[in-house]
């Protein structure tokens, strides 16, 4: 014997909409898990290539610190220095050059190389003996004049203020020699060059008859 059960159409309406909704919310979950992950945004982009110059600034730092070091320069814009080698010397009267005890004249340092040489400040000067070493005491260096760096080409020359003093004006204390010429020391070089010149000067170093100023010119 069957029983029959009766469904009330409300019943089944109801049962139908939970069903829907139930199927509604599956489906949205699973579209957000498959949405594809956002664009990187403008800032993160324009950090990035911020970062870009700051890498090749570091790379030139580099490698401006490994570039070799320019060498020092000469004298004057890298001319070689006027040593001996490179140079002769003379010493030339001046017009009205006496001065009571003493007398001016010109040391002149003349370039005989084939190349530009450059020098910058005062000579060495000193008298030889008979014998052609060195006597007395050696020029002291005038004040009163700035030195100043020169360049000599091929056949100038740069001229020095050379002041000799009488040697009579120290008397006994000169011890008087005779002198067969000068000894000469271009600036900042240890070779000189010898000039004839026949005259007195004094043995003793304590009487002071040489006085050079710095070289100028050229001419």
């Amino acid at each position: 014997m069957r029983t029959k059960v009766s469904v009330s159409p409300s019943l089944v309406f109801a049962g139908l909409l939970t069903a829907g909704l139930v199927l509604t919310g599956c489906s949205g979950g699973n579209d957000a898990k498959e949405t594809p992950s956002p664009t990187p945004s403008a800032s993160s982009s324009a950090s990035t290539t911020a970062s870009a110059p700051a890498s090749g600034s570091a790379s030139g730092s580099a490698s401006a610190s490994a570039a070799p070091q320019t060498p020092a320069p000469g004298p004057a814009d890298g001319a070689p220095l006027c040593t001996a080698d490179k140079l002769s010397a003379d010493i030339e009267d001046t017009p009205g050059g006496g001065a009571a005890g003493s007398v001016y004249r010109d040391l002149v340092l003349t370039n005989t190389s084939s190349e530009a040489c450059s020098t910058f400040g005062y000579p060495g000067v000193s008298y030889l003996g008979q014998s052609g070493t060195q006597v007395g005491a050696p020029a002291i260096r005038s004040e009163g004049t700035e030195a100043v760096t020169v360049t000599l080409e091929p056949g100038q020359s740069a001229v020095a203020s050379l002041q000799e003093t009488r040697p009579e004006n120290y008397g006994d204390e000169c011890s008087r020699v005779p002198v067969s010429g000068l000894r000469i020391f271009p600036p900042d070089d240890t070779a000189y060059l010898n000039i004839s010149r026949a005259g007195y000067g004094c043995s003793s170093e304590n009487a002071q008859l040489l006085q050079v100023g710095p070289l100028a010119g050229p001419r």
